[in-house]
């Protein structure tokens, strides 16, 4: 879809606003100020980037890159928002709650192998068993877009693990089959299998669409899953 295309589709949409619903305590923030739409919701650190595509009727929605529809803009103007716990949709609408546009940051490199420290040591207290996250650590310590991308691929995969572990069939898997998230700056790929080693690709110059959600790599992980 060309920026013309993309910009018809945003019509009668606030560039940048908090959702909410009268009938579900939930509530997130759609940001569509850059190239690419974003969305965050409440209570979550991840940021999910999102696609315009059309629908029936001249109906418009906002696609995950799984392809699941998290928004639906009827050509009436109503927003209907769907989770994987609510497939029938909920209506929501723009509310007065302040926002600041959502990006992506650069943290030091000491936070960000923190970070994911502190992932492992979850993981292994959950388990008993040791998942190891590796990078180029070096390459990150050098350049700050390489830590804001490598930084989000970390806390995505942290989700996806730790919801992978606790789902019940990557408790059995982590450590064993399982041993190592290893994070990589390379051309876009879905995350894949080396071994016993999960391959977490990020690329550069794609902002926080160069990374892949915790939603893509949990289903990734599913390849470790004892059969």
């Amino acid at each position: 879809m060309g920026a013309r295309d993309a910009r018809a589709f945003e019509r009668d949409l606030p560039a940048l606003a908090h959702y909410s619903s009268e009938f579900t305590p939930i509530g997130f923030v759609l940001d569509l100020t850059g190239e690419a739409p974003k969305l965050k919701f409440d209570g979550s650190e991840e940021i999910l980037v999102l696609r315009w595509a059309p629908a029936a009727g001249g109906d418009r929605l906002l696609i995950r890159e799984d392809q699941f529809v998290v928004l639906r803009i009827s050509a009436l103007g109503g927003i209907t928002l769907f989770t994987p716990d609510n497939m029938r949709g909920v209506p929501v609408a723009p509310d007065r709650r302040p926002v600041q546009p959502l990006r992506s940051n650069a943290p030091a490199l000491a936070m960000i192998q923190d970070y994911a420290s502190r992932i492992m040591a979850q993981a292994r207290a959950e388990t008993g068993r040791m998942v190891l996250f590796e990078a180029d650590w070096a390459m990150a310590a050098r350049d700050g877009e390489t830590r804001a991308l490598l930084f989000d691929s970390i806390r995505n995969a942290g989700t996806a693990l730790l919801n992978w572990i606790r789902s019940g069939p990557g408790r059995d898997a982590a450590g064993v089959t399982l041993k190592r998230i290893r994070f990589v700056a390379g051309p876009a790929v879905i995350p894949y299998r080396q071994g016993d080693m999960l391959v977490v690709t990020f690329t550069r110059g794609l902002g926080l669409g160069g990374r892949p959600s915790s939603g893509v790599i949990q289903r990734q992980l599913a390849q470790f899953s004892p059969r």
